[in-house]
């Protein structure tokens, strides 16, 4: 079997892409999943948490609307899913993102610090039913019941630093890992770095527009600042401005 991850992608009928929380679909894989399922190649969502600790954009919630953040931000990844063309969507711990015989469970979104600039890391608020502390085998075995119920060529999933460290971006690295052993199936890892030594990289123009919708729908995490060289200029929630690039840099 290959170990180009350019390759694998190529040839797969079937991705499962695995993620932390609603937005980072997009933000970190929106136009490497645009550009598979433009292709043809069936795209399969599974998101670990709801994104419950998540901050909000001033404004973004219309005055009166009393429903909990998970519930905005689960209409905000149907939305940006749809944009991207993903065949499917999960929710870890719900079935069929779930171990056989076992009831189903939420894992709740960490939460984080910055430790410095661009790197994240745990919250000390964190419970016991958050991603990043939750049992990783428990987790395993939930993403290994999806696995194996999508079947899937290949998996997506974060490399070792987690975009930018983020507690529950790390787990997620190190959930499609376990999974990726366990099953078989051969896992393809963004790099947090695309300059980084062993990273081959891939130009995605076709993706401009689904990936600016996309981003666009998440209105409670970030603001949509306009078009910039090789992507779009936005800024989160905590007031940092970022780029969403039309290119993915890939780790076999």
């Amino acid at each position: 079997m290959s170990t180009d991850p350019w390759q694998l992608l190529d040839e797969a009928s079937t991705i499962l892409a695995v993620h932390a929380h609603p937005d980072d679909e997009s933000l970190s894989t929106g136009a490497l999943l645009a550009a598979l399922a433009a292709s043809g190649t069936r795209v399969v969502l599974v998101t670990a948490t709801r994104g419950e600790e998540g901050e909000v954009v001033p404004g973004a919630v219309a005055e009166g609307d009393r429903r909990a953040l998970e519930e905005i931000r689960e209409q905000e990844i149907d939305a940006a899913t749809a944009a991207l063309g993903i065949a499917e969507r999960h929710w870890l711990g719900t079935a069929p993102a779930l171990a056989p015989g076992a009831a189903p469970r939420r894992y709740r979104d960490s939460g984080m610090t910055w430790v410095r600039e661009g790197l994240a890391g745990p919250s000390p608020d964190a419970g016991e039913d958050s991603f990043s502390l939750a049992p990783l085998e428990q987790a395993a075995d939930d993403l290994v019941a999806l696995v194996e119920h999508v079947r899937p060529a290949v998996l997506i999933g974060y490399d070792d630093e987690g975009t930018y460290g983020h507690p529950d971006h790390v787990r997620a690295h190190h959930l499609a890992v376990a999974a990726s052993t366990r099953t078989g199936v051969p896992l393809v890892q963004i790099a947090s770095d695309p300059g980084s030594p062993g990273t081959t990289t891939r130009e995605h123009p076709g993706a401009r527009d689904a990936v600016r919708e996309a981003v666009d729908a998440y209105r409670t995490q970030l603001t949509l600042l306009g078009p910039v060289g090789g992507g779009f200029a936005i800024r989160h929630v905590g007031g940092q401005d970022d780029v969403v690039a039309l290119r993915t840099g890939l780790r076999g």
